[in-house]
């Protein structure tokens, strides 16, 4: 399928153009050992980026300290020494305290962290403050940087891939060109380049212009497959609930393509056993990963919805239990996504770019 050319694909295009505006400000006590003040100089208090949702945090730490720290600090005069100057791998940034993972997706950052974006009340722009020096390498992994960045979004890639098909052969197939241009359309957030390659790894999975509508209609337009589609064993799918217990915010939940990979793997065939991943609890949320299959379990037309796929990540297993939705609200890409959303329409619309679902789960 043509990505850029189908008119189907004009959801999935708007979720790849979303952008947050961003307001840094450097932390007072890095500000006092660069300058020896806490005060920056005109006209560098403020820095203001407009950052891809689909993005990462490494990619965009070049861009700042060339265009915003580098010039602050000649324009001040203050000589630091060589041994002390900023490098890439120093830059970390932090909301409201907490320490941002850089290696996650930067929408579903804001949408984990933002308290109010359920109900539509955006924090724009989205205020962070931004260190150069003592990185918490209790609360987030270390020597953050592009070509890290990189290596850890090709093991997302591949995950996903396995979960899909039992097998990486899809992404191993790749040229080193091909990665190379999808890393590089990744990078540069290249809608044309990203997705000539993303369709060579994920065919669609269902007819596109399924809408996302109720369960009991969605079996009609769930049996339809489109041109060259592929039904895969699974959809990765992570969910992050919001939790109240502790901010234990360790860096032991970095994505790899091992155990979990595996066990997801093994039942990933059908609909019924599908293992589910569980970490530690990270900043206020649970993450919990489940391969959810297309289709619910016993059925061959009706599709899975999000409130199956909710239902099989924490172990519910009275299917008629519903009382989450009408307490909890699943937002992925800043949006509400009704519970009812077919599985298969949202794989194919709203994965962000290492090809998982990310919905966050919070209380209303």
């Amino acid at each position: 399928m043509d990505y850029r050319e189908s008119e189907q694909r004009a959801p999935l295009k708007r979720v790849w153009k979303g952008m947050i505006p961003i307001e840094l400000q450097l932390a007072a006590s890095d500000a006092i050992e660069l300058l020896a003040s806490a005060v920056l100089p005109e006209p560098f208090q403020t820095f203001y980026m407009l950052i891809p949702r689909v993005g990462y945090l490494p990619f965009i730490s070049g861009k700042v300290k060339e265009r915003w720290l580098d010039p602050m600090l000649a324009l001040s005069g203050s000589r630091v020494p060589s041994d002390q100057q900023i490098k890439e791998t120093d830059i970390w940034f932090e909301y409201k305290g907490q320490a941002l993972k850089w290696h996650y997706p930067i929408g579903l950052l804001y949408d984990m962290l933002v308290s109010d974006v359920h109900r539509g009340d955006a924090e724009l722009p989205w205020s962070l403050t931004l260190h150069v020096r003592k990185l918490p390498t209790a609360k987030i992994i270390a020597q953050p940087n592009g070509q890290l960045m990189r290596d850890m979004f090709m093991a997302m890639i591949k995950e996903a891939d396995f979960i899909r098909n039992g097998s990486t052969k899809r992404v191993m197939d790749l040229s080193k060109n091909d990665q190379m241009q999808f890393l590089d359309g990744l990078e540069t957030h290249s809608y044309e380049k990203y997705f000539a390659i993303h369709s060579i790894i994920v065919p669609p999975t269902v007819d596109s212009r399924a809408p996302v509508q109720s369960s009991a209609s969605s079996t009609s337009s769930g049996g339809q497959k489109a041109r060259g589609a592929m039904q895969p064993k699974a959809i990765p799918v992570r969910f992050y609930m919001q939790t109240s217990g502790s901010l234990d915010d360790g860096a032991k939940d970095a994505p790899t393509s091992g155990a979990a990979t595996t066990s997801a793997g093994g039942n990933g065939g059908g609909g019924n056993g599908l293992g589910a991943t569980k970490q530690a609890d990270i900043m206020q949320f649970h993450v919990s990963q489940v391969p959810v299959a297309l289709y619910r379990e016993g059925s061959s037309s009706e599709l899975a919805t999000v409130a199956d796929a909710f239902k099989l990540c924490y172990g519910i297993a009275d299917q008629t239990n519903d009382a989450f939705i009408t307490n909890c609200a699943c937002i992925s890409h800043g949006v509400c996504v009704p519970w009812e959303s077919p599985i298969s329409w949202l794989a194919d619309n709203f994965f962000y770019a290492d090809c998982f679902l990310h919905m966050v789960v919070v209380g209303i």
